[in-house]
C-alpha cells in the first residue's frame, strides 16, 4: 500500500509560516479506485497543530475534506486505477479559510522500473513457452490504488501565514499573475499611432441647391 513520502514542513521558529509549506492529514475514511465515486467527499483530519507565532492557527485533529474528481478503476491489459483529489480549504477556528493543494493530485500505484523490467521478462517467456499467453496477457488485470483510513496523506499551504505585531494572524494569498498577451479593453477613443491611408479627408461641402423651375403665365 503507497505511504505518504513527504514529511511535514516543521513548525516556524519565527512568527511565518511560508507559502507552499506541507502538512499532513490523516485519512477518516479509505480512498479507493474501485470503490471511489466522482464528486465523493473523503474526511481526513489534521495531524498536527500549525502554531506561528506562539499561537495556534488549525489545532490538531481540524477537519478537513478532500474531493474526489475524478476515479478509473483497474481495467483488464493490465490497466492501473487512479483517483484524482482536490484538497477543499482548510476551515480555521475563526472562521477564515486556509487554501490547499495536493501535491500530486492523480494518485496512482506506484510501479518500479526493477518491476516493469521483470513483468516484461516474464511475458517474453511466456510468448515463448506457454500457448495462447498473449490471449492471457490481454484479459490480465491491473492493480487499484488502496489507502486505508489511518493512512497520512501531505497537502501544501496555498497561503502565507502570519503572526503580526498586534496579535493578529494575517494569511496572505500571492497576487494573481498577470497575463502577458492580454489588452485590456480602453474605456475612451484612442488616437492613432499613424494618419490613415489616404491622408486627411477632405471636409465635406454641403451641396448647392439647383434653382426650381418658375410657372410661366398663361397666355
Amino acid at each position: 500500500m503507497p505511504k505518504a513520502s513527504a514529511t511535514p514542513s516543521p513548525q516556524p521558529t519565527g512568527n511565518v509560516l511560508p507559502f507552499d509549506s506541507t502538512v499532513l492529514f490523516v485519512l477518516d475514511d479509505p480512498i479507493s479506485s474501485k470503490a471511489a465515486k466522482t464528486g465523493q467527499m473523503v474526511q481526513a483530519h489534521l495531524k498536527s497543530a500549525l502554531v506561528v507565532g506562539g499561537q495556534t492557527v488549525a489545532p490538531a485533529g481540524a477537519p478537513e475534506q478532500i474531493r474526489i474528481v475524478d476515479v478509473s478503476p483497474a481495467d483488464i491489459a493490465d490497466t492501473y486505477g487512479f483517483v484524482d483529489i482536490y484538497y477543499e480549504p482548510l476551515a480555521l477556528p475563526d472562521g477564515r479559510m486556509l487554501p490547499l493543494r495536493a501535491p500530486v493530485a492523480r494518485l496512482e500505484p506506484r510501479v518500479s522500473n526493477g518491476h516493469e523490467s521483470t513483468v516484461e521478462a516474464e511475458d517474453t517467456v511466456g510468448d515463448i513457452f506457454v500457448p495462447y499467453y498473449s490471449l492471457w496477457q490481454i484479459f490480465r488485470k491491473g492493480k487499484n490504488f488502496v489507502l486505508k483510513a489511518g493512512s497520512e496523506l501531505p497537502a501544501r499551504t496555498e497561503a502565507t501565514i502570519s503572526a503580526q505585531p498586534n496579535g493578529t494572524i494575517a494569511i496572505v494569498t500571492p497576487a494573481p499573475l498577470a497575463p502577458g498577451s492580454y489588452v485590456p479593453n480602453s474605456s475612451f477613443p484612442v488616437i492613432p499611432m499613424a494618419t490613415p491611408i489616404g491622408g486627411t479627408p477632405r471636409p465635406k461641402t454641403p451641396p448647392t441647391p439647383s434653382p426650381k423651375p418658375s410657372s410661366t403665365p398663361t397666355p
